[in-house]
């Protein structure tokens, strides 16, 4: 697996490119990782993904951000035990919370990352003020693969939905929600 800890100018694989913070690769994450391989591999693209350093809510909210589930080395490991190919960092500060979501498209998911294939939550946004939403990769041209949640007991799979269970002292809810122990 490669890690790129900056944008390319250009790299010439195609790819299909999941996009991200993966905190706690919960089982929502490891379903979305397992179809990016699938999809990769049927149409002969780089399973990729995009996560942050640091997450978007410790730049936006320094004091008050959540806490991490899982730290980039660990996210890492499960990215190549998941069959992922690239990974790329991306440094989330001022000018990159500054990118538009029209240029994200363009400058960095095409033209830096040829990513043709595009994996992401339906509640994903991104871009400035956050502008962008899965319908603008549909309206751009991407092939996207709106990834539907993944429901245990009546409840969507989130990041926030384990840190809640650890929280409250339920550590075999948080195991469950991981899929693995904690």
């Amino acid at each position: 697996m490669k890690i790129f800890r900056h944008l390319p100018s250009t790299y010439p694989l195609s790819r299909a490119l999941a996009i991200g913070n993966f905190d706690g690769l919960h089982l929502g994450h490891q379903a979305l990782l397992s179809k990016l391989v699938d999809v990769a591999t049927q149409k002969g693209l780089r399973p990729a993904v995009m996560t942050f350093e640091p997450h978007p809510r410790e730049f936006f909210m320094p004091g008050n951000a959540p806490a991490r589930l899982s730290s980039m080395r660990e996210k890492l490991e499960y990215f190549e035990d998941a069959g992922v190919q690239d990974v790329f960092v991306i440094r989330f500060d001022q000018a990159f919370s500054a990118i538009t979501a029209q240029d994200f498209m363009q400058t960095i998911l095409r033209k830096s990352l040829h990513a043709s294939t595009i994996l992401v939550g339906g509640d994903f946004c991104f871009g400035a003020k956050r502008q962008g939403t899965v319908k603008s990769f549909i309206e751009a041209g991407f092939d996207l693969i709106d990834f539907p949640p993944v429901i245990i007991e009546h409840e969507r799979i989130s990041s926030t939905l384990v840190r809640n269970a650890l929280a409250a002292g339920a550590l075999e809810k948080a195991c469950e929600l991981l899929g693995r122990p904690y």
